[in-house]
């Protein structure tokens, strides 16, 4: 049987938190899905592995490795553009942080996995929290 995998778009904070070893690294490498996120993100997420590195101590040379393993595609910024403008309405104000993904999301019509509170109420996407993947797993696992 060929079981059709669902596209999720990934924010940071999920990876950071499979970065220091949280679960969330075991979604990440469940078969059930397949995670897209942006090139912004992976640059944000690159951006604190000396911070992470310090708070766990584990070196940063084994994160970036760890990170660039991550069963992630990477999506550049004119892949999803074109939503770029809608996604600003919709969230800039609340963390213009939270655009990029947002407009991927938009873009191939994909739900977001974040934990970020920005999110909260936007009818225009589906938002899972890392509680809501392990629910869907579970759930695809039946």
């Amino acid at each position: 049987m060929n079981e059709s995998k669902e596209t999720i778009a990934v924010d940071a904070n999920p990876l950071f938190s499979a970065l220091r070893g949280g679960r969330a690294r075991n979604a990440l490498y469940s078969k059930k899905f397949r995670f897209l996120t942006t090139e912004y993100t992976t640059w944000e997420v690159k951006k604190y592995i000396p911070e992470i590195s310090a708070d766990t101590g584990m070196p940063e040379s084994e994160l970036f490795e760890a990170f660039d393993r991550f069963p992630i595609a990477s999506k550049p910024a004119n892949d999803y553009d074109e939503k770029r403008k809608h996604a600003e309405e919709l969230i800039a104000h609340r963390d213009p942080k939270d655009v990029d993904i947002l407009a991927l999301a938009l873009k191939f019509d994909i739900p977001i996995w974040t934990n970020d509170r920005h999110f909260n109420n936007l009818s225009e996407v589906k938002i899972f929290t890392t509680a809501e993947i392990f629910a869907k797993m579970a759930a695809l696992a039946n």
